[in-house]
């Protein structure tokens, strides 16, 4: 995988990766979570399309501006990136948790560029007393060393199978926690300004009355375990949006895309390959 040159925009300067050639695959992360967390599906697409993945302002090498961010600006800042590598439609676009949220709302406001949506671990809305209990949360991790942060978390987005795991295997936990892991990475971690920040983006999400516009064809995915998920959500999501398929992943967690790699990629591919032109 080559590391492009990071493209800047105004003050904003984005990290990303595009491999492969092909219709575009363009990943979008979750909260505080670098584009590394898609290495599975990057490793596994690149010889199938064009695949894109980038971090966030507020991860990664990407920008890290200390005010609070809106969901128009990660909207933007995916808008900016796209032009400048030239891509204006035809995007089969994959988001997991926040990523979800910013493909959503791209998708509503600029249809005719999403050809395909795939939600791993969806949200369409994200109530605001959970934004605070965030903050409490990162209150609480700001005093806690890299490792620490790493601990907390995997208990949240993994399932106690894999969590078993990764306790009994150290190279896979070294290389989840390092640089794939969710909310926490011991490489370019999040910085307690990041985690504020970018928790603003969630807070009053709600797109329940608008999802219905969606009309490309959308695979929602998400794990059977998954201890982040709003009860009812993937119901609601299902119902509402028109064109959509649900798959649920047995015994997974939230970051199920790294729990259960070939599962999921198998569950995207055949997917897609309903969707690529031939």
């Amino acid at each position: 995988m080559k590391f492009m040159p990071i493209f800047t925009n105004e003050d904003i300067s984005i990290n990303y990766v595009d491999s492969g050639s092909g219709e575009p695959l363009v990943f979008v992360a979750g909260t505080f979570t670098k584009l590394q967390s898609w290495n599975y599906q990057l490793s596994y697409f690149k010889d199938k399309m064009r695949v894109i993945a980038f971090d966030n302002r507020g991860a990664g090498k990407s920008s890290r501006p200390d005010y609070p961010y809106t969901m128009d600006m990660m909207i933007m800042d995916l808008k900016n990136l796209l032009d400048h590598l030239g891509i204006d439609e035809g995007v089969h676009l994959c988001g997991s948790s926040m990523g979800t949220m910013i493909s959503q709302s791209f998708t509503l406001k600029y249809p005719q560029t999403v050809k395909s949506l795939i939600l791993c671990a969806p949200f369409a809305y994200y109530p605001s007393k959970t934004c605070d209990q965030n903050e409490l949360a990162f209150n609480v991790l700001k005093d806690l060393d890299l490792d620490k942060r790493v601990e907390y978390y995997f208990p949240l987005i993994y399932s106690r199978g894999f969590k078993k795991k990764l306790v009994e295997n150290e190279e896979l936990y070294h290389k989840i926690s390092g640089d794939m892991n969710f909310c926490a990475q011991l490489i370019d971690p999040p910085e307690y300004k990041d985690y504020t920040n970018q928790n603003e983006v969630l807070r009053d999400f709600d797109i329940r009355d608008s999802i219905q516009n969606i009309i490309q064809p959308t695979l929602i995915l998400s794990g059977s375990k998954d201890k982040m998920s709003i009860p009812g959500m993937l119901e609601i999501m299902q119902e509402k949006i028109p064109n959509s398929t649900l798959e649920i992943i047995p015994g997974m967690g939230h970051a199920f895309n790294t729990e259960a790699p070939e599962k999921t990629n198998d569950l995207i591919w055949n997917f897609l390959q309903k969707r690529i032109d031939s």
